[in-house]
């Protein structure tokens, strides 16, 4: 691992030790990709998923991120392909679905030199449109999720 490397894996080790969780916000490469922004260390304090936030803005992202870090703390368990009514207010739920094991170098990268090896899980956390519908289903009207969706199971 080279020195930048290596001084950014300490970084996220001291904000793991300090709040549980480190957040990285990752902007796209190619006009096709979406920036997206997710947790490390969730794994490790809470033994939970990562979570991965698609296509919004990254204070909101991290806020959304702090509250899963807190529920988690406080016992929440993050399940997929159930709908989960605890992280947004509103009465909106949020789902999670597990990411495909060959896109956690493309995706995770970061977290993958962090855990060094170490196997650890990860999920997109998939939001609502006003009418409560997720992206998968028809007539959608949210927050593009195309990316997103081919990653997961």
């Amino acid at each position: 691992m080279n020195e930048k490397h290596l001084a950014q894996n300490q970084r996220i080790a001291d904000n793991i030790r300090s709040h549980g969780w480190h957040c990285l916000h990752v902007l796209p490469v190619e006009d096709h990709q979406d920036c997206f922004t997710y947790s490390i260390g969730f794994g490790e304090s809470c033994n939970a998923p990562e979570v991965l936030i698609f296509g919004m803005p990254r204070e909101k992202a991290q806020a959304v991120l702090n509250e899963c870090a807190w529920l988690l703390r406080n016992g929440h368990a993050i399940r997929t392909d159930v709908a989960d009514g605890n992280i947004l207010t509103g009465g909106y739920s949020v789902m999670f679905k597990s990411i495909k094991p060959e896109h956690f170098d493309d995706y995770l990268g970061t977290a993958v030199r962090y855990y060094q090896g170490k196997p650890f899980e990860a999920v997109v956390m998939f939001f609502p449109d006003r009418q409560h519908r997720f992206p998968w289903d028809e007539g959608y009207d949210y927050i593009p999720m195309d990316e997103a969706l081919a990653i997961v199971r």
